[in-house]
């Protein structure tokens, strides 16, 4: 079966995005939810009625600034069993991965653990996320993870997710490993990750532009 070459840039991007990009920006989430657990814990101490995450109420999350925004219908079978009865939720967050799940819509909260069930969209959700505040942070202040993160979400994945071949030229293709490639680097990474993960994409990139066969 011949392949287009718009067929062939689809395929090479996603290809870079999934098997490249994705478990770095997967461990990067994994390592920021494991923070957050910890320093939302300490904060959730600090309440005027002593909690931790595990054992938090009704009460505790209906008067706090930060947890009252949170998807407390994501965890615990909530919304199966309540529907949307919020004062009768097991409010308790056990993990990092269950608090994770209270950033996102409920579609996007069927992965079990910071490993391969966890996609490229929940991982740009919540790299994202920034109401009421953001999650993450990029130690350059010139450089801000959740508008490379949601830009990649609305003009990379959403296209390469929901394509029309016909949109994947060259000029295209280089846009959006651009794209992805400013989202690694508004992460800070460090130990040569960085360095690494853009020269394997740009790797791909040469393989998408390349006459030759990408195998």
């Amino acid at each position: 079966m011949m392949v287009s070459d718009e067929e062939k840039r689809w395929l090479v991007f996603g290809l870079a995005m999934n098997k490249v990009a994705v478990p770095v920006l997967r461990r990067f989430v994994q390592q920021g939810m494991v923070k957050q657990y910890a320093s939302l814990d300490m904060y959730c101490g600090s309440l005027t009625i002593p909690c931790n995450l595990q054992a938090l109420t009704y009460g505790h999350v209906a008067t706090d600034a930060v947890l009252k925004h949170l998807k407390f219908q994501n965890i615990n079978n909530n919304l199966l069993l309540h529907a949307r009865n919020k004062s009768l939720y097991n409010h308790g967050i056990h993990s990092a991965v269950d608090l994770a799940k209270l950033y996102l819509p409920e579609y996007l909260t069927r992965f079990s653990g910071f490993d391969e069930s966890l996609d490229i969209s929940a991982i740009l959700r919540l790299l994202g996320f920034c109401n009421p505040a953001p999650i993450f942070s990029s130690p350059n202040p010139l450089l801000c993870i959740q508008s490379a993160a949601n830009d990649v979400r609305e003009n990379v994945r959403n296209k390469w997710g929901h394509c029309n071949f016909n949109e994947w030229s060259e000029v295209f293709l280089k846009y959006c490993f651009a794209k992805l490639k400013s989202l690694i680097r508004s992460l800070g990474l460090t130990d040569g990750t960085e360095r690494t993960t853009l020269d394997q994409l740009n790797d791909w990139e040469t393989k998408g532009t390349s006459t030759r066969s990408i195998v």
